[in-house]
C-alpha cells in the first residue's frame, strides 16, 4: 500500500441490526475495485463485526435510527480523502478517477433523480440540485466540517427523515460563505436502480446503488459495461425495482 492509498479510503455508517448485516455482505462487493485504499465502518456495535472484515471499526457518536445516522461520523473523517457509501450497493469497477477528483474539490456526488421533498430551502436556486447522500466524496479539511456541521444543524432543524434537502441547503451555503468547491459526477457514479435510469454512451458505469436480487447483480453488470459504447436503460433491463414511467397519453382536442 503506497503513502497516497493510506490518506485515501472508504466509509460506511451502519447501524442497526439490519444495515451492519448489510455493511458485511456490501464488504466483498466494494473492497476488490479499491486499489488497497482501507475501509472503515462507523457502527453502533463495533463488537458485534467480526475482526478482519474491515480496517477500522469507528464507534457512532450518536445513533438514532434514522437517516441522520449518517452525518455525525462525516464530521470525523477516518481518512484526507474518504469516499462515504451507503451499505446497499457495489463497485463495478475501480473509482481511481475519483480520488484524483477529491485532491481538487472538497465534496463530489451525483445529482438524486428525484428533486422534491417535504422541505426545500428558498434561498437556494432550483438549479442547484440535491445530491444522493449515498455516494459522498469528501476531502477533510474545515470547509468539508462547515458543511457537515450546518447539514447537521439543518436537519435537526427541518424535521423531516430524509437528509438530502438539508444536504443541498448546507451546500449551496457552504459554497457561498465557507469557499467549498463541489463537483457533479456523472450518473455512471451512482447509477440507482429504485429509479428510472440511463447511462451515457462511452462511460461504465462505477456504482450500483440499489438491493438488487443476487441473482440480478452479474446479468446487470454485464448489461452495463459489456459494451459501453451503447446507452443502457432501466427500460431494457427490468430489475423488479424501478418505479414505473407514465405513457404519455395526448389529449384529444374538443
Amino acid at each position: 500500500m503506497n503513502r497516497r492509498s493510506r490518506r485515501e479510503g472508504v466509509l460506511l455508517v451502519a447501524t442497526g441490526p439490519q444495515h451492519r448485516q448489510e455493511a458485511l455482505e456490501a464488504i466483498g462487493r466494494i473492497r476488490p475495485h479499491l486499489g488497497q485504499r482501507p475501509i472503515a465502518l462507523a457502527t453502533d456495535a463495533p463488537e458485534q463485526i467480526p475482526s478482519g472484515l474491515f480496517d477500522q471499526l469507528l464507534p457512532h457518536p450518536g445513533p438514532v435510527g434514522s437517516f441522520r445516522d449518517k452525518i455525525p461520523p462525516l464530521l470525523r473523517l477516518p481518512y484526507a480523502r474518504t469516499l462515504f457509501l451507503d451499505t446497499d450497493l457495489e463497485l463495478l469497477a475501480p473509482i481511481e478517477d475519483l480520488f484524483a477528483i477529491l485532491r481538487q474539490v472538497d465534496v463530489v456526488g451525483c445529482h438524486a433523480p428525484v428533486r422534491w421533498c417535504q422541505w426545500q430551502d428558498p434561498g437556494v436556486p432550483e438549479g442547484f440540485c440535491e445530491l444522493n447522500s449515498g455516494v459522498l466524496g469528501l476531502r477533510r479539511g474545515w470547509p468539508q466540517r462547515a458543511l457537515v456541521r450546518r447539514w447537521l444543524q439543518l436537519y435537526d432543524q427541518v424535521g423531516v427523515s430524509f437528509d438530502q434537502a438539508s444536504l443541498r441547503s448546507a451546500l449551496w451555503w457552504a459554497c457561498c460563505h465557507r469557499g467549498l468547491r463541489s463537483w457533479v459526477l456523472p450518473a455512471e457514479y451512482n447509477l440507482r436502480t429504485p429509479k428510472p435510469w440511463l447511462t451515457g454512451a462511452g462511460m461504465g458505469v462505477k456504482i450500483v446503488h440499489g438491493r438488487l436480487p443476487d441473482a440480478l447483480r452479474g446479468p446487470l453488470a454485464h448489461y452495463l459495461n459489456s459494451d459501453i459504447h451503447q446507452f443502457r436503460s432501466s427500460s431494457a433491463f427490468a430489475t423488479g425495482q424501478n418505479q414505473p414511467i407514465r405513457p404519455y397519453q395526448p389529449q384529444s382536442n374538443p
